[in-house]
């Protein structure tokens, strides 16, 4: 699988991370159009507060 888009651009996979402000309980998922750091995410999975998204940032696809 060749990891160039048509243009020569390398593609990469791009994901969001929220973190709870209470627990500090992380969740990665994939970036969705719309998201950017500081915004209000999903509810903690463990307390059930509202999370903040803390960090987007892309990965080279796995290789196969």
């Amino acid at each position: 699988m060749n990891s160039m888009s048509k243009d020569g651009k390398a593609k990469f996979l791009v994901y969001t991370i929220e973190e709870c402000p209470v627990d500090g309980q992380k969740t990665k998922r994939p970036f969705q159009v719309g998201d950017f750091v500081t915004k209000e995410g999903g509810k903690c999975s463990k307390c059930g507060n509202p999370t903040k998204i803390t960090l987007i940032y892309g990965e080279p696809p796995p290789k196969t």
